[in-house]
């Protein structure tokens, strides 16, 4: 496994350096001001990003045998907070740019540790 690799399957692998696009593009919205829509284009990659990843996660877990409750349900708060977001993203009270990277810098390093935990 090389130095930027979070595991040594290449299809996760693969989606981490997505993660880590839609974080710089979270950090270029929050820079230069950009407005709604670009939010809403960073958001649905972040659904989007959930959807596949969680999908080919769940595949490469099962592989261990190994109930994994942990992981289910950090996929599960990382689903229901983007949900929110893409929600208040159109109400008089839109997320925070700041928040939005926060909350996924946090639930990312989370979700690797307890996914180590469990293997």
């Amino acid at each position: 496994m090389g130095k930027r690799e979070t595991t040594d399957n290449m299809d996760l692998n693969y989606e981490h350096k997505k993660l880590t696009e839609i974080l710089n593009d979270l950090f270029e919205l929050n820079r230069y001001k950009k407005g709604r829509q670009e939010f809403a284009r960073i958001l649905s990659k972040m659904t989007d990003f959930g959807l596949i990843y969680f999908k080919k996660e769940d595949e490469y877990l099962t592989n261990f045998s190994l109930e994994f409750k942990e992981v289910k349900n950090s996929q599960r708060n990382y689903i229901l907070t983007v949900a929110t977001y893409n929600v208040d993203l159109l109400s008089t009270n839109p997320p925070n740019p700041k928040e939005v990277i926060e909350f996924l810098e946090k639930w990312w390093s989370k979700h690797l540790l307890c996914r180590e935990k469990e293997l």
